[in-house]
Order: C-alpha cells, then sequence, then structure tokens
C-alpha cells in the first residue's frame, strides 16, 4: 500500500488492470498472511536497502510449487559465534546423490543401492565414481544394475583395499525439462510510489467465465466473517486453505494440567 494509507485488519480487495487480488492479513491460528492472484505474484515484497531482506521467515518454510532464485546459499553457524555462508552446487539438470564406503574382497566388491534411494531415482541410468581409500592398482565400475553395481581393481589385481563412492542418479519424479532453460522472473516492476506496474501478459482482459471484482468481494466478506469468528470462538474456518500444524516451538502451550512449556530455539519467539 502506499505510504500513509490505513493498515490492513482483515482484508482488502485491489483490483487494477482487469486484474483482481486478495490479501488477507491476520492474527489467526491459520495463518498470518494469504495471498491470492488470478494473474500475477500473489505477494510481493521489496528492499531498497541491499543489506536487507525483501522478505524474512523465522521458521520453516514450505514451497510445494519450484522455488527459484539467483543464488542460493546456506547459513552456517562458525565456533567464533558467527554466520557463514556456503553455497550450493547448480546443475543443468536434475540429480539425487548418495555416499557410501566399501571394500573389495580379492579385488572385486557388489554394492547393493540404498532401496529408499532406488525409490526415487531412474535407475537405469546413473553414474559411480569409486575413489580407493589405500593402495591399489586403481578401480573401475564393472557392471551396473537396478539394485546393485559392481566394483573391480584394475588389471585383474586381488587387493582387499578399502573404498568410498559417490553415486549420482536423475531424478524419478521429474519429466520433460530443458537443459539451460530460458526464464523470464519478471512478473511487476514497483515504482517510487510503491505502486504496481504489471508486464503486458497481466493485463489482458479477465477470461469468460473469471469471476468480477463484485463476486471477490462477496467471497473477501465470507473471508471476514469467518476470520472474526475463529477470533471470538476458535475453531477452523473451511473458507481459508488447510494448513500443516506448524512446529512444536511456534505451537500455542497447552492451558491447565499437564502444560509442557517448551522453550524456542529462536529468540524472537516466545
Amino acid at each position: 500500500m502506499p505510504a500513509g494509507d490505513a493498515s490492513l485488519t482483515t482484508a482488502q480487495v485491489n483490483q487494477k488492470n482487469a486484474l483482481t487480488a486478495i490479501t488477507v492479513s491476520t492474527a489467526i491460528a491459520l495463518m498470518g498472511v494469504f495471498g491470492f492472484s488470478t494473474g500475477n505474484a500473489g505477494v510481493v515484497g521489496q528492499t531498497a536497502n541491499p543489506n536487507s531482506f525483501a522478505g524474512f521467515f523465522a521458521g520453516n518454510a514450505v514451497v510445494t510449487g519450484t522455488l527459484t532464485a539467483a543464488v542460493k546459499n546456506a547459513m552456517v553457524a562458525f565456533p567464533d559465534g558467527s554466520q557463514r555462508v556456503l553455497h550450493c552446487m547448480e546443475s543443468p539438470e536434475h540429480w539425487f546423490e548418495d555416499f557410501g564406503t566399501a571394500k573389495l574382497k580379492r579385488g572385486r566388491a557388489v554394492v547393493r543401492l540404498d532401496p529408499d534411494f532406488t525409490k526415487v531415482i531412474k535407475r537405469g541410468d546413473y553414474k559411480v565414481f569409486p575413489a580407493p581409500e589405500g593402495d591399489c592398482r586403481g578401480l573401475y565400475v564393472r557392471r551396473k544394475g537396478a539394485a546393485s553395481f559392481e566394483v573391480r581393481e584394475l588389471m585383474g589385481a586381488k587387493s582387499s583395499v578399502a573404498f568410498s563412492y559417490r553415486i549420482v542418479a536423475r531424478r524419478k519424479d521429474i519429466r520433460g525439462y530443458t537443459r539451460f532453460a530460458k526464464i523470464d522472473a519478471r512478473f511487476a516492476k514497483i515504482d517510487i510510489n510503491t505502486r504496481l506496474s504489471l508486464p503486458g501478459a497481466a493485463t489482458r482482459a479477465p477470461r469468460k467465465g473469471e469471476p468480477p471484482g463484485a463476486r471477490l468481494r462477496e467471497a473477501l466478506d465470507r473471508v471476514d466473517k469467518q476470520v472474526r469468528e475463529l477470533r471470538e470462538k476458535g475453531g477452523t474456518s473451511r473458507a481459508l486453505p488447510k494448513q500443516p500444524p506448524p512446529p512444536l516451538h511456534v505451537r500455542a502451550p497447552r492451558r491447565g494440567k499437564g502444560a509442557i512449556r517448551r522453550r524456542s530455539p529462536n529468540p524472537h519467539i516466545l
């Protein structure tokens, strides 16, 4: 919202360029913020401060679709009390990895794949990279099957050396992707007045059958009513999507006898 506007209590309907969006902001047990759009981003966050964040989550985050980011980092605690950045390895294809150790017996070893790992990979096409952990003539992968692979020592040698291995396999659940596929991540540009300037694809006329603003307002009124009822009586709402239970450290504490007090690992969450 532009600066100076009153903050939202439960809901607001905003219609612009024939694109209708619903924003619900509450403080109930189900969700704090709910964003929905018929043709653009449901929620947009932006900051002009390069040392700040466009979005901040103090807790677990779940993404049911595709997560696209310019850079993906991990924040890791160091013994000196600081937080350090580690970067993700990237690939133009979808791979899963597994690691392990085994030992040759008279120059050969059959290694069984983890049964759970085989359930999520394309078993007919995987790579194995063995690395000896002792003196030998070298190793190679002689055979790969759906449930196991065989490693042998080079030149028919008969060592009994230990080795480690890395397995790389394509994901079973993803098909039809393109290597180095082009992506246009532009969805909205925000000017100095914080008003959305939508791309041409998002400013089309509504398709036949799309609900007009009046129907959306009616739907929002129903959501607003149920939000008020939840605040007064508690319980669940059918108008809002069902959410998974929050982690233990953010759940409301039990009242009365047998209540268990848990201290949150996050100092900002009581």
